[in-house]
């Protein structure tokens, strides 16, 4: 103790207040070194979830092995069974969207040092796969309400919770079938149905009323209910967007329609998104206009709003689903 006293601490001050730091100073080497190897530990453990979301092999053990464990709740039905190959599959579509968000964070950052251009990057055309049939000059919305352009610092505060609520589904999301149908068990152990087609083809009379009645594809409506309220008809966003198709209540206002009425709420959806198509001319651009706001794609935007980047990537997925399901019902 003396020999580290002399090295550490200069003469003068050991005569006037030795008694004091020989007291404290165990202590203090005690906390150094114990923060030393707990900021060891957490280096370790951020160098491990770069190498799951950057580099497939360790990811894809990682997920195998997240996908293997029992689901956290301790009692499921006797005839419930671990779907390992969906669960594997959802898995690393979170991981996709981890990379994918921190991704979008590091280009924002660069865009705001002068590297690179945000505008730049473009989205594969989905249009060949969703087609527009109506006669959309047709289409007009008296009231539009707008969604307010984002910063850079909310796009990228929101890639980042979403980047650590996906990474939290990779650890903690199982999917099991009960009486031969998905559903998903998250890390509270709440059981949720995991495909939401019967959902959404409860609806499917009014869907196809808007469909016929403006020249669209039904499939369309359909995956765009299930993105964005999961055939809720009482479904209200944190922004306030209400009903089926989460219209916001100026736009519902706009369009007069009752947001609350599934029947009204669908036709009005359905205008509006033609409203967009007509506006932005793509399909993709359309549903991004939906989701995002139209400014948010005007100002290249929105190819980093998690949400809508999301959007982007299920509902053309969405689309070929619910085709196969309405071409069953007929």
């Amino acid at each position: 103790m003396a020999d580290t006293l002399s090295r550490i601490v200069p003469k003068r001050i050991r005569r006037k207040h030795g008694k004091y730091i020989k007291k404290y100073l165990y202590p203090v080497k005690t906390a150094a070194r114990w923060v030393f190897r707990w900021r060891v530990f957490w280096l370790l453990v951020f160098i491990f979830i770069c190498a799951t979301v950057w580099y497939p092999p360790v990811g894809d053990r990682f997920v195998d092995f997240m996908a293997r464990r029992d689901p956290p709740v301790n009692e499921l039905p006797a005839n419930a069974r671990l779907d390992l190959k969906t669960t594997i599959a959802y898995k690393k579509e979170k991981l996709v969207i981890v990379r994918t968000n921190l991704e979008n964070v590091a280009l924002l950052a660069g865009s705001a040092l002068g590297i690179g251009d945000i505008a730049g990057r473009k989205l594969a055309s989905i249009s060949a796969t969703m087609p527009v049939t109506s006669s959309i000059e047709k289409i007009y919305v008296v009231q539009d309400e707008k969604k307010p352009d984002l910063t850079a610092f909310e796009i990228v505060k929101d890639n980042l919770y979403d980047a650590f609520k996906a990474y939290m589904d990779v650890l903690a999301v199982q999917i099991v079938t009960i009486d031969d149908k998905p559903v998903l068990v998250d890390d509270e152990g709440r059981i949720v149905p995991y495909d939401k087609t019967d959902k959404i083809l409860r609806w499917a009379r009014l869907i196809e009323d808007a469909a016929n009645k403006y020249g669209v594809d039904p499939a369309i409506i359909a995956a765009i209910i299930e993105q964005e309220s999961g055939g809720n008809p009482d479904a209200v966003s944190r922004a306030g967007a209400i009903g089926l198709m989460q219209l916001m209540p100026g736009t519902a206002r706009g369009l007069g329609v009752d947001p609350y009425d599934p029947a009204q709420n669908i036709d009005g959806g359905t205008r509006y998104f033609l409203y967009q198509y007509k506006t932005f001319g793509s399909i993709e651009l359309a549903c991004a206009a939906y989701n995002a706001g139209p400014n948010n794609v005007r100002n290249g935007r929105y190819l980093y709003i998690p949400e809508t980047r999301g959007y982007m990537t299920n509902v053309p997925k969405l689309v070929e689903k619910y085709r196969e399901a309405f071409a069953a019902k007929q």
